[in-house]
């Protein structure tokens, strides 16, 4: 017996250690503001028109100071080409030109085979990579990814892209919680609604859908402070850094935090219910995600993920929580 609970005190410090350092990697991309935008305007077309219409909402977004903007699915057209090919050149330039990321989804040729894939276009004009759509809608006649889920690390934190069917599977949206990611793009045929709104409380990250333009706050609510310069054209500022806290095994630091940083960073709700408190920085330069590593308190996602591991990790060995 004594030896099982040696066994377990050894394993459940490993993990504690571990997970604490993942936690940490995890956070590392994390800046503060970042502004985006959804570019609503459908999916296919006349390609020459689209792209015009494209290149103009570009622009909008660009002489908006946009950090990353998003097209829709299959935006301009359903014809397959290759990475790079005319789109993503012809979009590339524009990202250059303005410094922005954009998502530019394109049906992809990738030797004899067809995929739905959403291109990520840095603020440089290259190709920083690439989303092919898991759960493919019937009737699109493209290959099935076998990629699953991918995460890309910007310079404003990290996102991950998901495209119109997959709203459906629930596996894909816990996947990329589990990665790490602060913001998931949703470029889309058509709205989506309750089940994107669903995923962002959840899972405490913003989502950005690319079919009506109801950008998703981390609290699951549809961001009231968009702004819309032109039809279709949907903007809006997130703060990354806005910061999801359990109440156990925190409440002496979290109090602690805002009692020394009283002025700096506010306990914006508290949800009761669920037992969560969310905090901001109301101070330039002052970051919570910064503040809770200082004072050793684990955000709502390190708490969650980190439990997991821990207590499966039990259950292998046997023992009890």
């Amino acid at each position: 017996m004594l030896a099982q609970i040696s066994v377990l005190s050894v394993l459940t410090a490993t993990i504690l250690v571990a997970s604490a350092n993942s936690a940490i990697q995890e956070e590392t991309t994390i800046t503060g503001k970042v502004k985006v935008t959804a570019i609503c305007i459908g999916t296919g077309g006349d390609y020459d028109t689209k792209m015009a219409q494209a290149t103009e909402y570009l622009q909008i977004a660009g002489d908006n100071n946009v950090d990353v903007a998003c097209l829709p699915e299959e935006f301009a057209s359903s014809e397959p080409e290759p990475i790079p090919g005319r789109t993503t050149d012809a979009i590339a330039k524009l990202a250059k030109q303005y410094n922005m990321y954009i998502i530019c989804p394109i049906c992809e040729l990738a030797g004899d085979r067809k995929y739905n894939t959403a291109v990520l276009i840095d603020r440089h004009g290259d190709v920083a990579g690439y989303y092919r759509k898991v759960f493919v809608f019937w009737g699109e006649n493209v290959n099935l990814s076998d990629d699953g889920v991918k995460i890309f690390d910007t310079d404003f934190g990290r996102i991950s892209i998901l495209t119109c069917f997959d709203l459906n599977f629930a596996e894909l949206w816990h996947e990329a919680d589990a990665k790490g990611a602060e913001i998931v793009f949703w470029p889309s045929a058509y709205g989506g609604g309750m089940p994107l709104n669903a995923f962002a409380m959840l899972y405490h990250y913003y989502i950005v859908p690319v079919g009506w333009g109801n950008i998703i706050d981390v609290t699951g609510e549809n961001m009231k402070d968009v702004i819309n310069p032109k039809e279709k054209i949907f903007i809006a500022t997130l703060d990354t850094d806005r910061t999801f806290i359990h109440e156990n095994f925190t409440g002496e630091k979290v109090t602690k935090l805002l009692q020394d940083h009283k002025g700096e960073v506010v306990m914006e709700h508290h949800y009761e219910m669920e037992a969560w408190w969310l905090l901001k920085s109301v101070k330039p330069g002052v970051s919570v995600r910064k503040l809770c590593k200082e004072y050793g308190i684990e955000t709502l996602r390190e708490y969650q993920h980190r439990s997991r591991e821990q207590i499966n990790e039990i259950r292998k060995a046997g023992g009890k929580v």
